[in-house]
């Protein structure tokens, strides 16, 4: 049998989806792959994580994400890295300093080591080659699974007013033009996460009726999915999109962007709009709140779409990975 170690970062309570995403693979995995777990230790330093790891190492040894710098002590070890994103390599807010140090340590020497590199899109896949020459005969594009907690749930009639979900704030996220599509319009918008002030200020300004949750578990967020009439997730920026995929599960039609990642797990199943013009996003919303038709239709095609990333099939993707590393 395989026998694989899953390394990880240091436990926490929040922001889990990495930890929650090989959780789903280790178990569909357990008759065919012996996998440990190794987590980092917040107390310690890197170099101290990184001494640890080595001693940890396996036959086949997978970094899951956000710890890239662990490869570091598996170098001679047949290595797997996930990579989710470029966001944080790529926030301008970041000095020039802490950009070197990032791409050094996280992407730089890492992947002299690696053998293979697994990324969640083909947008992603490309940023790793454009930004660091990665060969592509070295890349796996293995898409991120939804949980099976998501499942259809019919929408008899919409709200009254319609609800627009709203998944994750920071700017990049783009509740503002939100705010501005919606403003004027009878919609209610349940927001998942911290607003910033302004948006709030924003929100309360255009009289938008707006409820905000926080903390929320997987239960509470597929409660969310299931009241709502629309997913907007019309990001300026996101290494994947999951929330598309969750609220196709569930059956509820989404408003997305139609570039990177986003337009790639949504095009053909969602409603694709230029994040920057509020007044398309407007008329997307006006478009599924006034056309049966046409949101029915968006639902059926968001079934199809989420079908593709059933957490059993990316699990069969990743024992393909280890096989083809196991072999070489």
């Amino acid at each position: 049998m395989l026998s694989v170690t899953y390394f990880y970062r240091e436990p926490r309570k929040t922001g889990v989806s990495i930890e929650g995403i090989f959780s789903l693979v280790k178990n569909c995995l357990k008759d065919k792959a012996e996998i440990k777990e190794f987590y980092c230790d917040g107390k310690l330093s890197r170099l101290q994580n990184i001494r640890l790891a080595g001693k940890a190492a396996n036959k086949i040894n997978h970094i899951t994400g956000d710890v890239n710098f662990l490869v570091i002590g598996l170098r001679g070890k047949k290595t797997i890295l996930t990579i989710h994103d470029f966001g944080f390599y790529e926030n301008p807010v970041h000095s020039k300093l802490v950009k070197l140090i990032y791409r050094t340590f996280w992407y730089y020497f890492p992947l002299k080591f690696v053998n293979i590199v697994t990324v969640v899109s083909e947008f992603t896949k490309q940023k790793l080659v454009h930004y660091f020459n990665f060969p592509e005969s070295r890349i796996r594009v293995i898409h991120d699974p939804v949980k099976p907690i998501f499942k259809p749930v019919k929408k008899e009639s919409l709200n009254a007013p319609p609800v627009i979900l709203m998944m994750g704030t920071g700017k990049h996220k783009n509740l503002d033009n939100l705010i501005e599509a919606a403003k004027g319009m009878n919609v209610h918008v349940d927001i998942i996460g911290w607003p910033a002030q302004d948006e709030l200020e924003k929100l309360k300004a255009y009289k938008i009726p707006h409820t905000i949750y926080n903390g929320l578990t997987d239960s509470e967020v597929n409660e969310r999915y299931i009241a709502c009439d629309i997913l907007f997730m019309a990001s300026f920026y996101e290494g994947f999109g999951m929330p598309i995929i969750e609220a196709q599960s569930v059956g509820r039609p989404v408003i997305t962007s139609n570039t990177g990642a986003m337009k790639e797990v949504g095009e053909g199943s969602a409603i694709l709009v230029d994040p920057h013009n509020a007044m398309e996003i407007r008329s997307a919303i006006d478009s599924l709140v006034n056309n049966r038709r046409l949101y029915d239709d968006m639902v059926e095609r968001g079934f199809a779409n989420a079908a593709e990333y059933d957490y059993r099939k990316i699990a069969e993707q990743y024992l393909d990975v280890y096989k083809e590393l196991d072999k070489s």
